[in-house]
């Protein structure tokens, strides 16, 4: 059993992990849970600065040897006290998010003296909703009236190579688009219901960085728990 640590944005991917990823991953021997940062003493998830995730990420890994970490990060809106996602404005999508996830590699690691394998992380272009395009069709299934309000949504995904590609603008982003549907698009209550409905083998065969890191995380193989070092003496 290899057990695996994500650490998500906020309440919308806790529950997508915990009913859409978890199961997938746990029919490969790959136990998946979430985890949510601490933005105050009442509150999980959002509005999450680098080095507040820096040090969360750092502390999970220090926990136990024999587990990885993972992420579950928007792109859109993210923090700009993360390298790199000043420089990497303009850039394709994906290409910014790998670019991203390389320096959050860098910092984790360093920052947590762990075995850099343990750390898998995951900036998802442009966010969480992006997949949700996957498969217009099944996403409006969710709620009675949104199939007759499919059409702005269906040319948003026929205008782009891949739904991933969907504008990050404030007005245009894939979560702004939904919000647009009546009844509105709530992100915790209809995220996850609509991404299962839609399926990991759709989303995955549409969005291809986020099938890249599926890709490696299922088939991640079991760690050992490092040995102390231990000094004997004549």
């Amino acid at each position: 059993m290899v057990e695996l640590i994500v650490i998500g944005e906020g309440q919308t991917e806790e529950t997508f992990v915990r009913d859409v990823l978890a199961p997938a991953l746990g029919a490969n021997q790959i136990y998946a849970s979430a985890r949510l940062i601490n933005t105050s003493s009442e509150q999980r998830g959002g509005a999450l600065s680098f080095e507040r995730v820096r040090k969360f990420i750092g502390h999970t890994l220090r926990q136990r040897s024999e587990t990885y970490v993972t992420t579950l990060f928007d792109l859109y809106g993210l923090d700009k006290t993360f390298r790199g996602v000043a420089q990497s404005k303009g850039q394709p999508p994906a290409a910014r998010a790998s670019r991203i996830e390389q320096l959050l590699h860098e910092d984790v690691v360093t920052f947590a003296a762990c075995r850099p394998e343990r750390f898998i992380p995951h900036v998802q272009p442009h966010e969480f909703e992006s997949l949700l395009f996957s498969d217009v069709a099944r996403l409006c299934e969710v709620e009675p009236g949104w199939q007759q309000q499919s059409a702005p949504l269906i040319a948003a995904r026929a205008a782009v190579a891949d739904p991933e590609w969907i504008n990050d603008s404030p007005q245009t982003a894939p979560s702004k688009r939904l919000e647009q549907l009546n009844p509105r698009y709530r992100k915790v209550r209809h995220g996850p219901v609509a991404a299962a409905r839609i399926g990991l083998d759709r989303i995955r065969a549409q969005c291809p960085h986020f099938r890249h890191w599926y890709d490696r995380i299922v088939t991640l193989p079991a760690l050992q728990a490092k040995q102390p070092n231990i000094e004997y003496t004549s």
